[in-house]
């Protein structure tokens, strides 16, 4: 009987463990909502300054996007797709922001680029210094046979035996 009480519990903490911020949530009225914001981006992704690399906007790429922000109540905000006639006038209520975005097609192409660029010069550079290795090997190893059998070379256009 102590293991059905017990479990009766964990099953009623379990319960409301998963109810109760749904339960603690404030009932709001939604045509008096001001604390809402709509929000809608502003021109496109650009990289963070090195300053506010550690802000949330920027992470986790680096990278934000301006954005327009408006009251949500749809009564008084203005039409959120049509610009402003003046670009210097700002509507009434609107608030500049932020938001994080993903990775810049552009850069990221660029440093891929980059990157195999990088590899084929050390590629280059590795593949140099084998042939060159190789060739002095082969004509150290060429001398010693010759140290070997007992000749030298003697004049300038083949060997002899000394």
């Amino acid at each position: 009987m102590k293991s059905g009480l017990a479990s009766a519990i964990f099953y009623l903490w379990l319960l409301w463990l998963v109810l109760s911020p749904v339960l603690g949530q404030e009932v709001q009225n939604p045509h008096n909502d001001t604390s809402q914001l709509v929000c809608v981006p502003f021109g496109t992704c650009e990289p963070c300054p090195d300053d506010a690399l550690h802000e949330p906007f920027c992470q986790p790429f680096g990278n934000r996007r301006l954005m327009h922000c408006f009251p949500g109540n749809t009564s008084t905000s203005p039409d959120i797709h049509s610009g402003p006639s003046n670009p210097q006038e700002s509507r009434k209520g609107e608030t500049i922001g932020w938001e994080s975005c993903g990775r810049i097609v552009e850069k990221e192409r660029a440093d891929f680029y980059e990157f195999v660029a990088c590899n084929l010069v050390i590629a280059a550079v590795a593949i140099f210094v084998v042939f060159a290795r190789s060739k002095r090997l082969q004509a150290m190893q060429a001398r010693q046979l010759a140290a070997r059998i007992g000749l030298t070379r003697g004049n300038p256009g083949g060997w002899y035996n000394g």
